[in-house]
């Protein structure tokens, strides 16, 4: 059964910044716990979904607000 650990807000960081701070995030998760990541919408999305899928961890898009969308991940490796 997965834990949510909390929301990080990435909205304040461009590329590459807004993935490597969604990294860090999940660096200190146990396998199955899952965090939920603020980001805006446009590339940063989809280049946060793909990285963190490459990682190996399973992604999807739980809210889409005007700017902003919530991702969220839980922590396969």
């Amino acid at each position: 059964m997965s834990t949510l650990i909390e929301t990080v807000n990435l909205t304040l960081y461009g590329c590459p910044l807004h993935y490597i701070k969604a990294r860090e995030a999940l660096t200190d998760m146990t396998i199955e716990q899952e965090i939920l990541l603020e980001v805006n919408n446009g590339d940063a999305v989809g280049e946060v979904i793909t990285s963190l899928r490459h990682d190996g961890q399973w992604c999807e898009i739980v809210s889409e607000q005007t700017l902003t969308s919530i991702i969220k991940v839980v922590k396969k490796s």
